[in-house]
């Protein structure tokens, strides 16, 4: 596997690389504790990026500029959380694949590291994608976009063998155990020695708006990250850029 950067790479470099994967990392600007940096979703999504040259897969891979600003309302009581409207983040993945498209580029990865993203960017890509289909380029080859969600690469066997009692679930997994893990691994030296407290947060069977604080803890940690280590984070990263590497095997 041949690793490229979009950015780094010439306008005629690319002349030659439209067979290639195009990989967008997704994350966001928003909070994730006092421990965690504001750009974690999007610092995970990249680092899975770069990792998947290390596996022995003959294609190209190309690894486009992040989308990091994107819809991230349940945070935005936070200090640093940036949040765009749905419409703006629709329009956003619209504009972006239609231009990777417009420009030959057909097969696309989203490496997603925030789960609130996912049905604006996939409303904005449908709608690239129709009209792509209406437009003339209806001859050139069936482009294929993939969203993945780095998080369902992680069985429940190998969670529950990791964390046993102490996971809280996905759903309270906002700078807790995995992205702690993950971040101790990729990027050490972004990770605060910190101890989290205050995790606690009244869970509804409900949604209140706007967003109520009650529903959110006021360290930012949504779960306790004690126990998140280095090793974990390795762990969990061998499983997620294996799923990946099956990904690109069987769609690419």
């Amino acid at each position: 596997m041949t690793l490229f950067r979009w950015d780094e790479l010439t306008w005629t470099e690319l002349t030659n690389l439209r067979d290639g994967i195009i990989i967008i990392p997704t994350g966001s600007v928003e909070q994730h504790g006092p421990h965690l940096p504001i750009g974690t979703d999007t610092f995970i999504a990249e680092g899975f990026a770069k990792k998947l040259y290390n596996k022995a897969i003959d294609k190209k891979i190309i690894i486009a500029p992040s989308i990091s600003y994107t819809y991230a309302k349940l945070n935005s009581n936070y200090l640093g959380t940036i949040n765009l409207n749905g419409s703006t983040l629709i329009k956003l993945g619209l504009d972006l694949i239609s231009e990777f498209l417009r420009q030959g580029f057909n097969k696309i990865i989203l490496i997603n590291g925030h789960l609130e993203s996912i049905p604006f960017l996939m409303e904005g890509i449908e709608l690239a994608l129709t009209a792509y289909e209406n437009s003339k380029n209806t001859n050139s080859e069936i482009p294929k976009i993939v969203i993945a969600n780095w998080w369902e690469f992680i069985s429940d066997e190998m969670i529950d063998n990791i964390f046993g009692d102490k996971w809280p679930g996905w759903e309270a997994e906002h700078a807790a155990l995995t992205e702690t893990a993950l971040m101790k691994y990729l990027y050490p030296e972004l990770v605060r020695d910190i101890k989290v407290d205050s995790c606690e947060y009244e869970k509804l069977p409900y949604r209140i708006l706007p967003w109520n604080k009650r529903v959110q803890p006021s360290s930012g940690s949504y779960a306790n990250p004690d126990g998140a280590t280095m090793e974990i984070g390795r762990h969990l990263t061998e499983a997620v850029i294996s799923g990946f590497t099956e990904l690109i095997k069987k769609e690419f």
